[in-house]
């Protein structure tokens, strides 16, 4: 199989909302079911006799999400590494990228293993000092750390995925990276059902669940693999074993890694904060998150199309698809952004009912129903160029502003607001959101003139 294959016979370079979608919608469909897997986890255990159980899953879901996704980079870094490599291909007529795209896989995919086998190692000695941080009530300590202990087993799996999922958007393979998560997340759906209401395991069911659709979604990415890699690869093992590709790829990826680490540093610091106030209001933010992360995944299927094209337009020096593909990416991001926003207004509470049947929990999250109708809003230009500036490969700009927004905006708006409870949480949440698009924006310009 060949990259060119993958690269668009118009010899027209512009974007059009054509291509965007072409990217967006399955990374759209396999984005819901991302959150939909956290919202069946939410259905389930919201309707236990006892809302610790509920409780203690958003405190070692969040956990598992900073330890997990602090790796993401994995994931972004190869989108970007092999969308720059098609577009240079694409530049260079006649140049295939194919060796140099496989070789990135196979770098990242050893990377990533390592990096899995590493936490599975080493978190374990420190998850009471994590969950004694995270302000977990004694009630649901042992439950989370339970929780926790269970899902790390699944960590190798979950790095290597990362980095399949990026090669395959990178490819514009964007129906396979769809395949490969909707696989996994449909085994683990089945699993909770099992688990949590015919075995009555309750939150270690939870977490089972998880780590066995993990593997299971390892397995067919590996599949994906060795369908779309060449054999020659294999044989040119010195080459992706190359210490200065790692260098690279490592060097790239260092901003990325930190920005990720602040991203959910500021998510658990959310989850905590909600903790210390009530287990009722932990669990009622829980419902809300899961939520906004539904919205958030949706809006990320026009960030991947930003990154891979963005990507393609950075590695053939085309500076005016690059700006096309900004702008269109956008158009649709502000669409769904107003869709999701309308939507949370007018059958908010009528979801929330669907998600829990406890009153108290169901009457505090309808009281903060305001900042669900907000983050879709607050959020989007935030999405659209974390993929922008993925897609370029400037990830130090990532890095710095996501230091401003937490540093500077959102640790200070809540000191500041602690006194609105809850809702002063969720007021600097919303800031925080702001903070990261806004400042990322003021970096645009200088990421533009080195196009």
């Amino acid at each position: 199989m060949m990259i060119s294959n993958n690269i668009d016979n118009n010899p027209s370079n512009d974007v059009n909302s054509t291509k965007v979608w072409a990217i967006a919608w399955p990374m759209i469909l396999s984005g819901i079911s991302i959150p939909m897997l956290g919202l069946v986890d939410t259905a389930l255990l919201g309707h236990l006799d006892n809302p610790r159980y509920l409780a203690a899953v958003a405190i070692g879901a969040h956990v598992i999400a900073i330890l997990y996704l602090s790796f993401s980079f994995l994931r972004m870094g190869t989108t970007s590494l092999v969308s720059q490599s098609v577009g240079r291909a694409r530049e260079n007529t006649g140049i295939s990228a194919n060796n140099n795209t496989d070789s990135i896989i196979y770098r990242t995919l050893l990377m990533a293993a390592l990096f899995g086998v590493f936490i599975s190692l080493t978190v374990p000695w420190l998850i009471d000092a994590i969950i004694l941080l995270m302000n977990a009530s004694e009630n649901i300590a042992g439950l989370a750390a339970e929780y926790i202990r269970i899902r790390l087993y699944s960590a190798p799996a979950a790095m290597m995925t990362f980095a399949i999922s990026g090669w395959l958007i990178g490819l514009k393979k964007a129906k396979a990276a769809l395949a490969l998560i909707l696989f996994s997340n449909i085994i683990n759906i089945a699993l909770d059902t099992l688990f949590i209401v015919i075995l009555d395991m309750n939150s270690a069911g939870a977490a089972a669940a998880s780590v066995i659709a993990e593997y299971s979604g390892l397995a067919l990415g590996l599949f994906f693999v060795g369908r779309h890699t060449q054999l020659t690869t294999l044989r040119q093992w010195q080459n992706w074993l190359s210490l200065k590709a790692y260098q690279q790829i490592l060097a790239m990826n260092a901003h990325l890694f930190v920005r990720t680490l602040l991203l959910f540093f500021t998510f658990n610091f959310f989850t905590a904060q909600g903790a210390g106030i009530s287990d009722s209001v932990l669990a009622a933010n829980a419902i809300l998150l899961q939520l906004v992360f539904f919205s958030a995944y949706v809006m990320d299927g026009f960030s991947y199309a930003a990154e891979v094209l963005c990507g393609e337009a950075t590695g053939s020096k085309q500076r005016n698809t690059f700006i096309h593909c900004v702008k269109t990416c956008a158009i649709w991001l502000t669409v769904t952004a107003l869709l999701f926003s309308i939507s949370f207004l007018l059958i908010g509470d009528a979801i929330i009912g669907l998600l829990s049947d406890m009153p108290k929990v169901m009457e505090l999250a309808k009281q903060y129903m305001i900042w669900l109708v907000l983050m879709p809003l607050a959020g989007m230009l935030a999405y659209l160029l974390d993929g922008v500036f993925v897609g370029a490969g400037h990830t130090r700009q990532m890095h710095l502003t996501m230091w401003f927004s937490v540093v500077i905006i959102f640790l200070p708006t809540w000191w500041l607001t602690q006194g609105w409870q809850n809702h002063g949480l969720w007021f600097a949440f919303i800031c925080f959101n702001l903070a990261r698009g806004l400042s990322l924006a003021v970096a645009y310009p200088a990421l533009l003139r080195k196009i």
